[in-house]
């Protein structure tokens, strides 16, 4: 409306130029051509001038309009199908969020090749797939998404990635983390994803190098990542138990944190006692637990590991008695300690005692073994084999 009001107002200063301009004297005007002959003044030809040069300008419009008429319907008619396209995605991802995964697939495949963003319709269809359980579907709509948008490799793999883990096809995942890990290394959401991969697939190895990047970047909650250091580092140590250097190199590796954590510290010295290894350092990351914090299943551990001087050992474990000197764990520990220093009085009193504390079946049955084998008391080490079986049969299962 602007530039009508603009247009009219210069072709009104233009007349009135001209009429100014021919106020004075009109002249005259003659066109000739073959037997024709007009004459007419001045005013009057510039006017018709005007008039054929306007009329000239809006019919080449005209024309201009008539021919781009096809083109402007395509565009017009794209247009609309957009607005329908982005209406059935926008529909679809409702259905996917509220749970209708059948009619979010339908919306979303509706009008997918008339939408600006088809990526965006595959990836959601391909959830709405794998929540239906079509997996044939979704793996179609993967690679459709990728023949529509090759640059979008990652935003496809990862989602490819969690619908594989999604559905338990754990080493498929694993393939398709690889891939994009080796793309985009630095990919929080990868490496998290990589991580449970691993995890799943008890790759203990592959998850622990992994482990110290989730933690870095917290990429996990922290009961989560707990609980998946601690099964990957015990498969860590599990796997390297062959050979004692190996099992200690592993140890080494561990996070110091992780290493004073009371469930790791019980599996890491229940191998070594298992294999009768000695680790000073071990021993030490005890007693400084022990010292810390209690634990009944720690000093049990204790009363286990074979230290190189058990009377060393015996001493260092003594120094608990002021504390904790009616704990039947700690009395237990102290026998069997007493045991591998060939004290043998010693040991039966620290038994006993345990046994006093409250009556268990470990007690009894270090008792019986220590008068059969080394006091040479046959009966009263069947007394005690008896008593252990009885708490060991009344025992809740």
């Amino acid at each position: 409306m602007v530039r009508i009001f603009i247009k009219l107002l210069i072709l009104v200063v233009v007349v009135l130029a001209v009429v100014l301009l021919v106020r004075d004297d009109p002249g005259m005007v003659m066109l000739r051509y073959r037997g024709w002959t007009i004459d007419t003044s001045l005013a009057v030809a510039l006017a018709v001038l005007i008039v054929v040069v306007v009329a000239i300008y809006y019919l080449v419009r005209l024309l201009r309009g008539v021919l781009r008429m096809p083109a402007a319907m395509q565009r017009q008619s794209q247009t609309r199908r957009y607005a329908k396209a982005r209406r059935q995605l926008n529909q679809g991802l409702i259905d996917l969020a509220e749970g209708r995964f059948e009619q979010a697939e339908n919306h979303l495949m509706r009008l997918v090749n008339f939408s600006e963003s088809p990526l965006v319709h595959y990836l959601a269809a391909a959830r709405a797939a794998q929540l239906q359980g079509k997996h044939d579907a979704r793996d179609s709509y993967l690679k459709a998404a990728h023949e529509a948008n090759p640059e979008a490799e990652l935003a496809i793999g990862v989602t490819q990635a969690e619908l594989q883990l999604a559905h338990q096809q754990t080493e498929q995942a694993l393939a398709t983390l690889s891939r994009l890990h080796s793309i985009a290394p630095r990919h929080d959401f990868v490496t998290m994803l990589l991580a449970r991969a691993y995890f799943e697939l008890e790759d203990w190895t592959a998850l622990t190098q992994i482990l110290p990047d989730v933690r870095r970047k917290k990429l996990l909650k922290e009961k989560r990542l707990h609980e998946m250091e601690l099964a990957g580092y015990r498969g860590a140590l599990e796997t390297a138990i062959g050979n004692q250097a190996s099992f200690d190199k592993t140890w080494s590796a561990i996070p110091k944190s992780l290493q004073s954590d009371p469930e790791m510290l019980r599996y890491y010295l229940d191998l070594l006692a298992r294999h009768s290894w000695y680790n000073n350092g071990a021993e030490q990351l005890l007693v400084k637990s022990l010292d810390n914090r209690w634990d009944d299943s720690l000093i049990d551990i204790y009363g286990r590991f074979e230290a190189r001087d058990a009377n060393a050992q015996l001493t260092r474990a003594e120094k608990w008695l002021d504390d904790y000197g009616h704990n039947e764990n700690l009395l237990l520990a102290l026998g069997r300690i007493a045991m591998r220093a060939r004290l043998w009085g010693k040991a039966q009193g620290y038994f006993e005692a345990s046994n006093g504390a409250r009556a268990n079946p470990p007690a009894c049955l270090a008792l019986a073994e220590l008068f059969e084998q080394q006091l040479q008391q046959p009966d009263k080490a069947a007394e005690y084999y008896q008593q252990g079986l009885k708490l060991s049969l009344a025992a809740p299962r």
